[in-house]
């Protein structure tokens, strides 16, 4: 395929070496278009500079626009918007990823023949002002979008703003770089891994295993939110239960050890903020099979009750209860479980089927 037959812009807050879920996909597409494309990162940078920083990393360039700081988990910049004015017009696409107040307030300077792309990766759920607000910058950027792509068809539904665009949506999931090789290992025990914030399910699930006959003991791996990691610390110490809190952000080799080494894995989200899931996906391609939540977004979707996993109502701690039990005492189960959830992610959410897809979306805009 040719290269740089395009030039594309990405539109995100933030951009590795900062970390977080959608800063990591915007990372994946760039680094994949890149490879034909002429690519760049317009973002914010996290912390208070009065300095706009241009670089490259892995061909895909960046420019991070100075900083007012961050507040409410939203950055502030004002430099943001004159650089796009700047060079709005050099691009042939520019991409959008929401939710990004900043990026959503750009819909009103873009005209309606600018070819634009939009990933949504969830509605904005705990801050009701804030969306209210910025809901109506995002039906416009809607309005002039040429393709909206939804990362599950639950949450394609659910959405209070895309769910009226369907006519221009497709679902494209979130995708990994996947091994076809299933791992064999299960060294007895339970997992729990990620950012520890308020819509994990934590404490549901620190209560359904204390209610457990198993005998596998729980591991928690995290970091995140002090009130979370304060009620794990405590939990364990008085629990007549196995619970071993390794209380950090690990590395990826870390993270593939805990995984492949598991019995299966436990994502027990209660809220809608959680909208997609890719940890679930990390511990499937290493064969183990996943108990999730019925939440309205693309969680079940990853995960499949009684095909991949089990799936139980957010919340529910007699549900969680019983299926860490039935989990747990059923070997067979699990392994026939693990097969299917490997077999899943190499069908439907590796990197080389959807990042295909991917570009071809950008051929046919």
């Amino acid at each position: 395929m040719k290269k740089n037959n395009l030039k594309i812009l990405h539109i995100n807050k933030f951009y590795y070496p900062d970390i977080g879920g959608v800063e990591t996909v915007v990372r994946q597409y760039s680094e994949h278009l890149s490879l034909y494309d002429t690519v760049t990162v317009l973002c914010v940078s996290k912390k208070f500079t009065l300095k706009t920083r241009k670089e490259t990393i892995n061909n895909v360039k960046i420019i991070r626009s100075s900083s007012l700081g961050t507040y409410f988990s939203m950055p502030v910049s004002i430099a943001f918007f004159l650089i796009f004015f700047k060079i709005k017009n050099e691009y042939d696409i520019i991409h959008f990823h929401e939710p990004f107040p900043l990026g959503s307030i750009l819909s009103l300077f873009i005209k309606s023949n600018k070819k634009i792309i939009i990933t949504w990766h969830s509605d904005i759920i705990k801050q009701k002002l804030l969306k209210k607000t910025v809901e109506i910058f995002q039906n416009l950027l809607c309005k002039k979008a040429n393709i909206i792509t939804a990362t599950s068809p639950n949450l394609l539904n659910f959405s209070d703003v895309i769910a009226k665009y369907k006519s221009k949506a497709i679902i494209l999931p979130l995708s990994i770089k996947a091994e076809k090789e299933i791992s064999n290992s299960d060294k007895g025990y339970i997992l729990c891994l990620g950012r520890l914030s308020y819509y994990k399910g934590i404490d549901i699930l620190l209560q359904a295993y204390e209610k457990t006959k198993t005998e596998l003991r729980l591991i928690i791996v995290g970091d995140g939110e002090k009130e979370i990691v304060d009620q794990i610390k405590r939990f364990s110490k008085t629990s007549s239960k196995e619970i071993t809190f390794v209380n950090k952000f690990v590395t990826e080799s870390e993270k593939t050890d805990y995984l492949k080494n598991c019995s299966f894995f436990v994502f027990p989200s209660t809220a809608p903020s959680e909208a997609f899931g890719i940890l679930q996906l990390e511990a499937m391609i290493h064969g183990k099979p996943v108990i999730n939540t019925n939440l309205p977004t693309g969680v079940p979707y990853v995960s499949v009750d009684n095909i991949t996993g089990i799936t139980v109502n957010p919340g529910n701690i007699e549900q969680l209860s019983s299926a860490i039990d039935e989990l747990s005492s059923d070997i067979h189960l699990r392994n026939s479980l693990g097969v299917a959830a490997h077999n899943r992610v190499l069908s439907e959410f590796s990197d080389e089927i959807v990042l295909k897809k991917l570009k071809n979306k950008y051929l046919t805009i």
